[in-house]
């Protein structure tokens, strides 16, 4: 996967999963799936929601120091918007 925001990330983990805003809704104690469309239209989403929404779908945040070259096929490398 190419490098991508937190919200891109986890809308493509939503995708690739079959994970509706309503069903992350759920997961995240939110009432309303537009409640999840608000987080993912934000360009400055917190580490704690990214988090909770990334664990929710069984995945992990990962910190490492940069290296240059690719990653691993299940590896995605989150960058600010304005990179």
């Amino acid at each position: 996967m190419d490098k991508l925001t937190a919200n891109k990330a986890i809308s493509a983990i939503m995708k690739e999963n079959g994970f509706t805003q309503a069903r992350m809704a759920t997961c995240i104690n939110k009432k309303k799936a537009s409640d999840v469309s608000a987080r993912l239209a934000s360009s400055n989403m917190t580490v704690n929601n990214v988090i909770e929404m990334l664990s929710v779908m069984g995945y992990e945040l990962v910190i490492q120091k940069k290296t240059p070259g690719s990653r691993a096929k299940d590896q995605i490398v989150i960058e600010r918007e304005d990179n």
